[in-house]
């Protein structure tokens, strides 16, 4: 096969044993590769009310057919399973497809080892790591390694394995103690967040996967493919977003949520915080803070960024990252602008493995429980945390990770937490019992049925709806001409800004974007290259011309595309099984009930009859 390794490595942790499963090549052709392979094998290898703890529960991790090429931005890896995090309104429960994204280098290193897909069942009755070397497969002793944090647990299996290169995807302290929102790292700070892929990995005994591999990746048609993934580069290279991004990182949608005014601030009540863009933002953050940047796998952008804080209270203190979703949610989302304590929150949860949004939703459900008085001192052990507090932060991140007191609690998820203290359900702003991000869901109208629709809960990156936001227009007019027709691609853009807060055009969009976002999950590249804060055009032009050129598979645009949609179904399939349909494609009542509580969009909420018709109308363009 070309592109692709042709095989997956099943590790049995139970039995310490493995197994190299060959693909067959219409295996590939129905599944395209990437998320596509995990979702079906989650999906057919689980069962309804299945404990996402079950040792048979499968933990995936897959690399797409770009992975380990030249293809610029391929570094990224799905990682899959049933969640342990995510539920439905009916009950805790009822569980559902899982799944996270991680870009670094992990993913490239896997295939050079062989194998496109890692599957990890059982469970160890000791803590173990893996170390795959091309068809050599071992299983160690993480009895040293147990109760380490990301960094240090990472160099010592370099050190123990005396190699610099090896690629090492690693679980810190949070999941070892199964947080339900613990995450996966790799390349040291590299982020696998949502949906609890972590603390399956712990439930699992495992606190590693070590890789290295000397087989090459070959391409079918290797002239066509340099020369279309040389133009591609070069298209991201220069454009106006990747100049943007190597400067600010992703700190750049920072400022423009700061614009809009949709930057989550105190739990989500509201997405203004008054004067932000003066206290800090993507350049100015670059200026005092950035020590250099860090790029994943073939990345001519390198967004990544390292953080060495210069003076102060925390002078001396690095880390990777941060990213936008972390600064936000570990910034406003708690009410501080303490940037350089915001920038150690980001390096804290980043060691502990734990993903920056839940976390941070951890922290802003407990001061807005202060607040109300729905908690008190009793409930906490004798913390009290409120608006703004790092310190206290600080501590009570540890004790989630450690599952320490109160930190047990929150480290159940926000959803869990109300449920068992009986108060609070009503300022837990999630889908699937899953936090949502920055994006307030009562004005950017695309991200809100977005989150809804979500295959792994509430979530912006599997519904990439940033085509509503400004400055997309004229660089993605050819796009919008997929979604609407010329008058309607018009019409749209000529009624912005009040365009994202009215719902119209939502369902035809946010069905087209999460397959469009689909298909670089399936390649195994960056979603920054397409849509609309990238460079590279949309999926037809960006991927799906490497993809054939690299793998020598005849699929037509239409029939990937198709792929896509079949994955989404299978995800979907996965949620329905288990009893959670349209009840849960939804938010809670909150944001239909209370109005955006300052600034530019004071006052909106989402109104009950418009959802229910857009509800309609998506299931529609599904078929």
């Amino acid at each position: 096969m070309h592109g692709f390794m042709g095989r997956r490595l099943r590790l049995d942790m139970t039995r310490l044993t493995y197994e190299i499963e060959d693909l067959p090549p219409d295996y590939y052709r129905k599944w395209i590769g990437g998320r596509g392979m995990n979702s079906e094998v989650v999906y057919n290898e689980t069962w309804q009310g299945m404990d996402p703890y079950d040792p048979a529960n499968p933990l995936c991790f897959v690399c797409g057919a770009l992975g380990g090429t030249f293809a610029p931005l391929s570094g990224r890896v799905t990682v899959s399973t049933r969640s342990p995090m995510t539920c439905s309104v009916m009950g805790t429960d009822i569980h559902g497809h899982g799944d996270t994204n991680m870009g670094g280098s992990f993913g490239p290193m896997m295939k050079y080892a062989g194998y496109d897909q890692i599957i990890v069942k059982g469970r160890a009755d000791r803590p173990t790591w893996v170390v795959v070397n091309d068809d050599k497969v071992e299983f160690r002793s993480a009895h040293g390694l147990w109760g380490m944090e990301v960094k240090k647990a990472t160099l010592k299996i370099m050190e123990e394995l005396d190699d610099p290169d090896v690629r090492v995807s690693i679980i810190g302290p949070a999941g070892e103690k199964m947080v339900r929102f613990a995450c996966v790292m790799n390349s040291f700070s590299a982020s696998g967040g949502r949906t609890g892929m972590g603390a399956v990995m712990g439930a699992k005994n495992l606190k590693a996967i070590a890789v290295k591999g000397s087989n090459p990746v070959t391409i079918a048609q290797p002239e066509e493919f340099i020369k279309a993934a040389w133009a591609l580069r070069e298209k991201v290279h220069v454009s106006p977003s990747a100049i943007r991004r190597r400067h600010e990182g992703t700190m750049d949608l920072f400022d423009a949520g700061n614009d809009i005014g949709i930057n989550a601030h105190k739990n989500c009540s509201t997405g203004y915080m008054k004067d932000i863009e003066k206290i800090f933002g993507g350049v100015q953050w670059a200026d005092e803070f950035l020590f250099r940047r860090k790029a994943c796998w073939s990345c001519p952008v390198g967004c990544g960024r390292y953080t060495y804080i210069k003076e102060g209270k925390w002078a001396g203190f690095h880390c990777g990252g941060p990213e936008m979703e972390s600064v936000c949610n570990l910034g406003p989302r708690i009410d501080s602008v303490d940037v350089a304590g915001i920038n150690v929150l980001c390096g804290q949860v980043n060691e502990l493995g734990m993903d920056s949004i839940s976390a941070g939703a951890a922290l802003s459900w407990t001061m807005e429980a202060f607040e109300k008085g729905y908690i008190t001192e009793k409930d906490t052990g004798g913390i009290r945390l409120e608006w703004g507090d790092i310190e206290t932060s600080m501590k009570v991140l540890d004790m989630i990770a450690r599952r320490e007191g109160y930190g047990d609690l929150l480290a159940e998820g926000n959803i869990r937490v109300a449920e068992k203290l009986g108060v609070g359900m009503d300022i837990v702003p999630h889908c699937r019992g899953l936090e949502h991000i920055s994006v307030d869901p009562r004005i950017a109208l695309g991200f809100s049925l977005g989150y809804a629709m979500s295959t792994r809960g509430s979530d912006h990156l599997k519904n990439y709806s940033c085509l509503e936001f400004p400055g997309c227009a004229q660089s993605r007019a050819y796009q919008i001409d997929e979604i609407f027709d010329a008058d309607g691609a018009k019409k749209f853009w000529d009624n912005f800004p009040s365009q994202m807060y009215q719902i119209d055009t939502k369902p035809e969009l946010c069905t087209w974007s999460e397959k469009n976002k689909c298909v670089s999950d399936l390649v195994g590249c960056c979603c920054q290259a397409i849509g609309s804060w990238g460079g590279a055009g949309d999926w037809k032009e960006a991927y799906t011309p490497m993809f054939r050129y690299a793998t020598g598979l005849d699929l037509s645009d239409e029939e990937i595309f198709l792929g896509a949609e079949r994955v989404i179904n299978i995800e979907r399939a996965h949620w329905c099984r288990d009893g959670s349909a349209r009840q849960d494609d939804t938010h809670i009542d909150r944001y239909f009930d209370e109005g955006v509580a300052d600034g530019p969009y004071k006052g909106m909420k989402l109104d009950r009859d418009e959802w229910a018709w857009a509800q309609t109308e998506y299931y529609k363009f599904h078929g």
